[in-house]
């Protein structure tokens, strides 16, 4: 008997090292899904899946690299970044040890090193991968994360500021695990690697970036391990995380840790770090659980019911107070007059999450995608750059560093192929903000009547709001309204049926005066209650669940940074009061001229 990838369940993204294939007969059975058969057939699923992952390949998807034409590589000769850990003195490696509890050896182990990014001294963290040559097999660094030497958690360089798709990609780590080794620790952060090695003396490796990503390109160096440990942090997005991992790495393979504190925070307060590998969980079957599963996360919803609201808005805080936040697993319709700035204000809420570690992914079938980034790049900078182009490298590089994406589809594009390049987003990125800007032009020339449109939109409604709650991703979907008569809009003002508002968990609305510019809040199912009145919200279906909180967001745009500010609810009172004065004065001498 041999073991291999079941070619079932590598098709619906779950790379289960886990068919069973029998030498003399051919029959294979895989533990994972359950699927048997013959030799024969399981080479034909297998060649389907191998057609399929070619298929993958030509997805229409850019990185930001690819928007802004830029090409990722070392700021610096790979001979100076690879003495980096030379740099670290005794003195130095003292400090460290401690401070964050970790010996001297396991930190010369995993070459953390000393180098200069931004003017200032930065801790180093190599990330390697294993490049195979006619001769040897050897580790190479691919990437390197610069942070600040106080605080490892303040990231400020990443060298080259984007990984290179084409080039190899490496984990932090990697180059420490031994060539027989089948068991390896995945954490967050470098800090978590290395205490989780210390303390179980297990192979560990961290996540690249800080966001809770583990790309396409990452997979292949953890094929080679029968057994797969998740620790993330004790938080309810870590661990819905690890539950991603798991099913991306696949399931059969992968524990993971059971823990409200991360590797380092264990230990740092003494706890035995491998009595919870050996307490790890693999995960059930994805359709069903118990309450024991659901224990911890109701615990912490009502412990933390902050975390349940989502990311946080910084530049909008009254986004906040209203909405409560940024949740996966929800489909925003946004809509407004033509010229409002729709295009602009997601652009900026989209910005404001991204640089909060959400993965995004921006379809715009109106505006180029160079014309769309730049404007994003302005809003990242908070200035118009073409008046200081000499400060283009230095805000490129920051703005690459995000983990944000781009469709190529533009104008009339079948939803189904939409989909599909944002499943293989969800699943090769762990894309967690989609925007689709906007419906009628992604929809465009798809119907032959007006009867035909109207179902067309509510089955791409359906089929939006569907992958959302499956794949447990945000959709912001732009919508025009029926027509601009100059009054202010409703709910019924959205074009098309009832459908596009009623699938809806939020709808804003652009509403504008004269004077006045607002986000009009005008359906909100914030999930501020508890998981309990979420239970009794399916029990009784009165939407009881629901916050409901609605509200306007006053704003003025600021031509100088391409961005919307809120405005205070005294500067609006003043802008009435002004427009009262105005009017008055208009009256009087209106009165005076007519006597």
């Amino acid at each position: 008997m041999i073991m291999t990838s079941c070619p079932h369940c590598l098709r619906i993204r779950k790379a289960s090292f886990a068919a069973l294939i029998n030498l003399e007969t051919g029959a294979y059975n895989c533990k994972t899904c359950h699927s048997s058969g013959t030799w024969k057939q399981f080479t034909k699923a297998l060649k389907n899946k191998i057609h399929e992952r070619d298929a993958i390949s030509n997805y229409s998807l850019e990185t930001v690299s690819d928007t802004l034409g830029t090409t990722p590589r070392f700021t610096r000769p790979l001979d100076e970044i690879k003495q980096y850990p030379s740099r670290l003195t005794d003195e130095d490696l003292k400090a460290l040890s401690s401070k964050y509890k970790l010996e001297p050896d396991i930190i010369r182990k995993y070459n953390v090193g000393l180098g200069e990014y931004d003017e200032k001294t930065c801790l180093t963290f190599p990330q390697t991968a294993l490049l195979y040559t006619e001769n040897d097999l050897r580790a190479e660094t691919t990437r390197v994360k610069a942070t600040d030497f106080d605080n490892p958690e303040d990231v400020v360089a990443m060298d080259p500021p984007t990984a290179n798709m084409s080039a190899p990609a490496g984990l932090f780590g990697y180059h420490t695990i031994p060539v027989e080794a089948d068991t390896v620790i995945i954490t967050r952060t470098e800090l978590d690697a290395m205490a989780a090695h210390q303390a179980t003396g297990i192979s560990s490796v961290s996540l690249p970036t800080s966001t809770y990503q583990l790309q396409e390109q990452l997979l292949p160096l953890l094929e080679r391990f029968s057994h797969i440990y998740i620790w993330m942090d004790g938080d309810i997005d870590g661990e819905l995380a690890a539950e991603r991992f798991a099913y991306k790495l696949g399931e059969a393979r992968c524990s993971i840790v059971d823990s409200e504190m991360s590797a380092h925070e264990a230990l740092i307060s003494g706890e035995n770090l491998l009595e919870s590998i050996q307490s790890a969980n693999r995960l059930k079957h994805e359709e069903i659980m118990e309450f024991t599963d659901l224990r911890d996360l109701v615990h912490k919803e009502i412990l933390y019911p902050e975390q349940t609201h989502g990311v946080q808005s910084i530049d909008l805080p009254s986004f906040n107070a209203i909405l409560k936040g940024h949740r996966p697993g929800e489909l925003t319709i946004l809509t407004g007059p033509t010229g409002m700035g729709k295009t602009t204000i997601i652009s900026q809420l989209s910005l404001d999450f991204c640089k909060s570690g959400v993965p995004t992914l921006w379809g715009s079938f109106e505006i180029l995608n160079r014309r769309l980034a730049k404007k994003m790049l302005y809003q990242y900078a908070g200035k118009d750059l073409s008046k200081t182009p000499e400060e283009f490298d230095s805000w490129a590089n920051k703005f690459e560093q995000l983990p944000l994406y781009f469709l190529k589809f533009f104008s009339s594009t079948a939803v189904r192929d939409v989909l599909d390049a944002c499943r293989h987003a969800v699943y090769a990125y762990d894309v967690r903000h989609i925007i689709l800007d906007n419906l009628q032009f992604m929809l465009s020339q798809q119907g032959r009547s007006h009867q035909d449109r109207w179902e067309l939109q509510d089955d791409a409604i359906a089929e939006l709001r569907r992958f959302a709650t499956e794949q447990d991703v945000h959709i912001t979907l732009v919508v025009h309204p029926r027509k601009d008569t100059g009054e202010l809009l409703d709910i019924s003002s959205v074009f098309g049926s009832a459908k596009v508002t009623q699938e809806a968990d939020n709808v804003i609305i652009l509403q504008k005066t004269e004077k006045l510019r607002w986000l009009d809040i005008r359906k909100n199912r914030s999930g501020t209650c508890s998981v309990w009145d979420d239970l009794y919200f399916s029990l009784t279906n009165n939407g009881f669940r629901y916050d409901g909180t609605l509200g306007q967001i006053y704003y003025q745009f600021d031509p100088m940074s391409f961005k919307i500010d809120e405005i205070s609810d005294e500067a609006r009172l003043e802008i009435l009061n002004n427009n009262r004065r105005s009017f008055s004065q208009s009256r009087v001498l209106y009165r005076a001229k007519s006597s």
